[in-house]
């Protein structure tokens, strides 16, 4: 009973107004202001179908070619897929331009039923790659996105080492509507850009490596002179001998007072537990005027 209250909705008009009788060869292009779904069942008959600059979002599920159709041009659209059966029925169709829309993805068998077909165009789109399938016998001139993966699925079928082979010729178009050769286009930008970039890479790294060495030199060369100046000599700050006839080595400058009130040199409190330490750049010396360095006593650690 509620829904017999509700008020009913309008369905949605169609996308594009045919006459009675269409004709074989029908030229659509701007003739929707958009289309959020395409009904595919008010085409019937046509031999050349053009449908490009129309919004279109999408097609509806059931939608499929039927087997009188040979041109087919859906560009400039917003499709981003396509029924899965779309060309089950395609037997007849020789060009499709599906370019400049937004397919993501194309089943890996949606082209087996379109074995007539010469031209395929799927320029702007951003696909991953071409279903093998669309390499039938016939094909003849195929273009897709320039990018190095889908450039790449496709690098194979459109070479050929041997003599007489036949092949498509494939090309690949840029966002700004450039069009280059497609193996061309992987040499350059697929393979020889990996290794300019790499080569890049390699350069910079062996320049940091550099810079750090020389930095590290001047840092050590500073530290050296500062500490040569301020002591005399050695790495640390120098104190009175200690009983033995030893100097006394310490590192920080507030620890020179001397304040034990006794023979001038430093309390216990106030100085760091090691002496006699010597230091060079490149390793520690051994045994240094006849006597014995301190971190090889036992009773130190």
């Amino acid at each position: 009973m509620l829904l017999l209250l509700l008020p009913k909705t309008a369905p949605s008009p169609p996308c594009f107004s045919l006459p009675p009788d269409p004709p074989s060869e029908l030229d659509l292009t701007n003739s929707s202001q958009g289309c959020p779904e395409l009904d595919w069942s008010i085409f019937r008959g046509q031999r050349r179908l053009v449908l490009s600059h129309n919004g279109i979002e999408t097609l509806s599920p059931s939608s499929h070619l039927q087997p009188g159709l040979e041109d087919l041009d859906l560009s400039h659209n917003l499709l981003k897929d396509l029924p899965p059966k779309f060309l089950s029925g395609a037997g007849g169709l020789r060009s499709l331009d599906l370019s400049h829309n937004q397919l993501q993805d194309l089943p890996p068998n949606f082209f087996s039923n379109a074995t007539a077909l010469k031209i395929l165009r799927l320029g702007g789109n951003p696909l991953p790659a071409v279903p093998p399938t669309a390499f039938q016998p016939t094909l003849r001139e195929l273009v897709v996105p320039c990018g190095c993966r889908v450039v790449g699925s496709v690098l194979t079928p459109c070479s050929c080492s041997q003599p007489n082979c036949s092949v498509p010729q494939c090309s690949c178009l840029t966002s700004h509507l450039h069009t280059f050769n497609l193996t061309h286009f992987h040499a350059r930008e697929c393979q020889g850009g990996v290794g300019l970039v790499a080569g890049l890479a390699g350069a910079i790294g062996g320049v940091v490596v550099v810079v750090g060495v020389v930095v590290a030199a001047v840092m050590c060369y500073r530290w050296r002179k500062s500490a040569t100046v301020a002591t005399g000599a050695g790495w640390g700050k120098r104190e009175s001998a200690a009983p033995h006839g030893q100097p006394r080595y310490i590192s920080r400058a507030e620890e020179m007072d001397g304040t034990d009130g006794t023979d001038g040199t430093v309390s216990a409190a106030a100085a760091p537990d090691y002496e006699n330490i010597f230091v060079t750049p490149c390793a520690a010396p051994a045994t240094a005027r006849g006597w014995t360095p301190g971190w090889e006593e036992k009773r130190y650690r």
